[in-house]
């Protein structure tokens, strides 16, 4: 895979897709339910592909965001900001020659080391550390990618082929431990979220 460096109007736009992508499946998962993520979470979505100026790496974090929200059922991993900061950088780590340590991920998104790691580590056990992705599944996430993008549609994020009759409605399972201990959004970050009914049918990736 070729590393494509990217202009700053384009982190901007990747910033945008990045966010709709990484809450609506969040939101998804955890809620059954799908809304829009509000400015400050776009700002965050944006500030982080700035420091890693690679499209390749953005859509491959998005890819894992997608096998974590179908596998995980992570005790700590809270909220969409830390769900995006960890794929980032396990992307980050698997497909890119320059590596970053902990503490500087830790420096730039205001969350402790200790707690980067248990997060690493769970997400990691959640997709069962399958973290390769061939040609073709790579090909075909970023099809589903423009399409989301250019449709609005989140069943592509999900999709193998999008159904256009009428089914009974299929909620995604919640798969979170809703006692798990609480690990805070960076500093500046808080939002609330407010979702919106979810009315399509989709079925997962394989």
């Amino acid at each position: 895979m070729q590393d494509l460096t990217i202009s700053k109007r384009t982190t901007q736009v990747l910033g945008e897709l990045s966010s709709n992508v990484v809450f609506k499946m969040w939101n998804l998962k955890k809620f059954g339910s799908c809304g829009s993520p509000d400015l400050h979470f776009k700002k965050f979505c944006a500030k982080m592909i700035l420091k890693f100026p690679s499209s390749e790496l953005v859509f491959i974090s998005l890819k894992y965001v997608q096998r974590y929200i179908k596998h995980g059922n992570n005790t700590n991993i809270t909220n969409e900001y830390q769900l995006f900061v960890i794929a980032l950088m396990l992307a980050n780590k698997w497909h890119h020659d320059e590596v970053y340590s902990t503490k500087f991920w830790s420096e730039i998104t205001n969350i402790s080391r200790v707690d980067i790691d248990a997060m690493e580590i769970s997400f990691l056990k959640s997709i069962d550390f399958k973290m390769h992705i061939t040609k073709a599944k790579y090909a075909f996430w970023l099809n589903c990618l423009k399409k989301f993008n250019l449709t609005g549609k989140y069943e592509y994020l999900f999709a193998k082929k999008i159904k256009t009759a009428t089914s009974q409605e299929i909620l995604p399972k919640q798969g979170f431990n809703y006692d798990a201990r609480i690990i805070q959004p960076p500093v500046g970050f808080e939002r609330n979220i407010v979702a919106s009914h979810y009315s399509k049918e989709y079925k997962l990736f394989e």
